[in-house]
C-alpha cells in the first residue's frame, strides 16, 4: 500500500473517530447538562442541609456499585466476549451468549440488591467507621431510610448495563448515551413533582432515582430487539460467559479500588460538618459536565476501533488512534479547566446560588472546584488510556495502578482533611489521578511501543499558548465585568467573558494554523458539500 493510500486511511479514519466523537458527545453533554440540571433542583430545594448530604451519601452507595458491577464489566468483560463470539459463531451465537450473560446478572443483582436493603443500616454505620468522626444521629438515620429507597436501582441499571453492551457492540452508541438523559429526566420529575407531596422533599429524589434505574433499562429494549436478540430462560454457564466472567474479574477489583476512593473520600467529608459532602458533590458535577464534552465520548468511541486494531496486531495503527485521542481531549480540556478554574466562584454561584442554596454554599463548592479543577486534563487522559489496556485484553495493568492510585488517595484523604477540610479531601482525588494516569501512560508502552509522534507535542504546545491567550482576556474581563454580581444576574456578563475567551482561543489556533482544528474546520466543509 502506497504511503499517499496511508495517509488518506489514517486521514478517514480519523475524520470517522471525530464524527462518531462529535454525535456521541451531543448526547453525553445533553446528559451532562441534565444532570448538572438534576444537581442545581436540588441546590434549589436542599442546597448544602444535613437532607442533601444525606441523600448524596445514599445514592452514592447504588451509584457506585452501577459503575463497579455494570459500566466496568461491560467494557472489560461482555463487549469484547459477545464481538468475539459474534465473529466466530454468528448472531445465533451471539444472542445465546447475551441471554445466558443478562440471566446471571439477573440472578446475582437481585441478591445483592436484597442484601443491600436488608443491610442498609450497616453499610451506613460502616461509613462512620470510616469517616472516624461523630455525624448526627438525625444524619445517620435519614441516610440509611434513603439509601434502603435507592437500592434497587442497582439491578435495574445494571440490567440496562447489558443492554448497552449489546448495542455498542454493533456501534449504536446513542440509545445508550440517550438512556442517561432519561435517567436524569426521571430524577428531576420525581423531585418535581412529588417535592410537596412527601413528607420531607429529599424523598422525591429518590423515587425519582428509583424511577429512572427502570427506564434505563426500558428504553434500551426495543433496539436490543431490533438486532434479534431475545430473552429466554437459559441459565446454563457457558464457555463464552466463563470467558466473560474471566476478563471481568480483575476489572471488578480495579473498579472496586476506585469506588474504595469514593466511598473513603464522602466518609470523612460526612464528618467534616454539614455540606462537605454536597459541595463536593456539586464540584464533581462541574467536572462531569466538562469530561463529558468530549473526553467521554472519545473513550467511548474509540474502544471498538482499538481492539480490532489490536487483534489484528496493528500497533501503529493502535499508536495513531491513541496519540489522536490525547491530542483531541488536550485541545478541549486545556482551555475549559483553565477558565473555569478563573471563573469558579462565578460558576458555582451562576448556577446554583438560590433557593436554599446560598453564599456560603457557593464558597464551599468554589473551594472544592479549584482542587479538583487542576486535574481535570490527566482524569480525560486516564479514561482514554484504560480502553487501550482493555483493547490488548489486559485487565490486570489498570487493576494494579488502581491499587497504587488507592493508597495514595486514602493516604492523602486522611492526611489533607484535617488542614484544608473539603478541598484537601478534592486534592486528593486529583493527587491520585495523576499518579494513576502517569502510570497508565508508562505502562501502557509494553503493549503499544513509545507513545510518541512528530503530531503530538506541537499540538498540546498549540493548545496550551491558545490557552493562555484565552486566560488573559478572562483575567481582563472579569473585574469590570463580574465584581458586584451574584447567581443569575451573573448570566450575561459571564456569558460576555466566557463567549470572548473561547473566540480568543480559537482564533489564536486559527492563526497558530493548530492541527486539530484545521481538522475539525474541514470536516465541517466536507459535510456541508456532502
Amino acid at each position: 500500500m502506497s504511503e499517499t493510500t496511508q495517509g488518506n486511511n489514517a486521514a478517514g479514519k480519523r475524520a470517522r473517530l471525530l464524527r462518531s466523537a462529535a454525535s456521541m458527545s451531543v448526547i453525553t453533554l445533553l446528559s451532562r447538562v441534565l444532570g448538572l440540571l438534576r444537581e442545581q433542583i436540588r441546590a434549589h430545594y436542599l442546597g448544602t442541609s444535613l437532607a442533601s448530604d444525606a441523600f448524596g451519601l445514599a445514592f452514592q452507595i447504588p451509584n457506585l456499585l452501577r459503575r463497579l458491577v455494570a459500566e466496568g464489566a461491560m467494557s472489560a468483560g461482555f463487549i469484547p466476549v459477545l464481538s468475539d463470539v459474534e465473529e466466530r459463531e454468528g448472531r445465533a451465537g451471539a444472542i445465546r451468549f447475551a441471554n445466558r450473560y443478562f440471566n446471571l446478572v439477573l440472578v446475582v443483582l437481585s441478591g445483592v440488591t436484597a442484601v443491600g436493603m436488608l443491610g442498609a443500616s450497616t453499610i451506613v454505620s460502616l461509613f462512620v467507621l470510616i469517616g472516624g468522626r461523630a455525624v448526627p444521629p438525625e444524619a445517620v438515620e435519614l441516610t440509611t431510610s434513603l439509601t434502603r429507597w435507592m437500592f434497587p436501582y442497582i439491578a435495574f441499571v445494571s440490567f440496562a448495563a447489558v443492554a448497552q453492551g449489546v448495542l455498542n457492540t454493533y456501534r449504536i452508541f446513542w440509545v445508550s448515551a440517550a438512556s442517561s438523559v432519561v435517567m436524569n429526566l426521571a430524577i428531576i420529575g420525581g423531585a418535581v413533582l412529588l417535592v410537596g407531596v412527601v413528607d420531607q422533599p429529599v424523598y422525591g429524589f429518590a423515587i425519582g432515582v428509583l424511577v429512572a434505574g427502570v427506564l434505563q433499562f426500558a428504553v434500551q429494549v426495543p433496539f436490543v430487539f431490533k438486532l434479534g436478540f431475545k430473552w429466554k430462560p437459559d441459565f446454563q454457564v457457558g464457555p463464552g460467559v466463563r470467558k466473560a466472567l474471566w476478563l471481568l474479574v480483575p476489572t471488578l477489583f480495579g473498579a472496586g479500588v476506585y469506588q474504595i476512593n469514593v466511598l473513603v473520600s464522602q466518609a470523612i467529608a460526612w464528618g467534616l460538618g454539614s455540606g462537605a459532602v454536597s459541595s463536593l458533590q456539586y464540584s464533581s458535577r462541574l467536572l462531569e459536565l466538562t469530561l463529558g464534552v468530549f473526553a467521554v465520548a472519545i473513550s467511548t468511541v474509540v474502544l471498538p476501533s482499538l481492539s480490532r486494531e489490536a487483534a489484528a496486531g496493528n500497533l501503529d495503527e493502535v499508536r495513531a488512534t491513541t496519540m489522536y485521542a490525547v491530542r483531541l481531549s488536550c485541545f478541549v480540556c486545556f482551555p475549559m479547566a483553565a477558565a473555569l478554574f478563573l471563573l469558579r466562584a462565578e460558576t458555582a454561584s451562576l448556577l446554583f446560588e438560590r433557593g436554599a442554596y446560598k453564599a456560603s454554599s457557593t464558597s464551599m463548592t468554589a473551594y472544592a472546584m479549584g482542587f479538583h479543577l487542576i486535574g481535570l486534563v490527566h482524569i480525560a487522559l486516564g479514561r482514554i488510556f484504560v480502553p487501550v489496556f482493555y483493547a490488548f485484553k489486559d485487565t490486570k495493568t489498570p487493576v494494579l495502578v488502581a491499587f497504587v492510585a488507592m493508597f495514595v488517595n486514602i493516604g492523602l484523604c486522611y492526611g489533607l482533611a484535617g488542614p484544608l477540610g473539603h478541598g484537601g479531601i478534592a486534592l486528593a482525588n486529583t493527587g491520585s489521578a495523576l499518579v494513576q494516569t502517569a502510570l497508565l501512560a508508562f505502562l501502557l508502552g509494553r503493549h503499544t511501543g513509545p507513545l510518541s509522534d512528530d503530531t503530538t507535542g506541537r499540538s498540546l504546545l498549540l493548545s496550551g499558548l491558545a490557552t493562555v491567550a484565552a486566560c488573559g482576556v478572562v483575567l481582563a474581563m472579569t473585574g469590570p465585568l463580574l465584581d458586584g454580581h451574584a447567581g443569575t444576574s451573573l448570566a450575561l456578563p459571564y456569558l460576555l467573558v466566557l463567549t470572548s475567551a473561547v473566540a480568543t482561543f480559537l482564533a489564536t489556533c486559527w492563526l497558530l494554523r493548530h492541527p486539530e482544528l484545521t481538522e475539525v474546520v474541514d470536516l465541517i466543509r466536507r459535510r456541508r458539500r456532502s
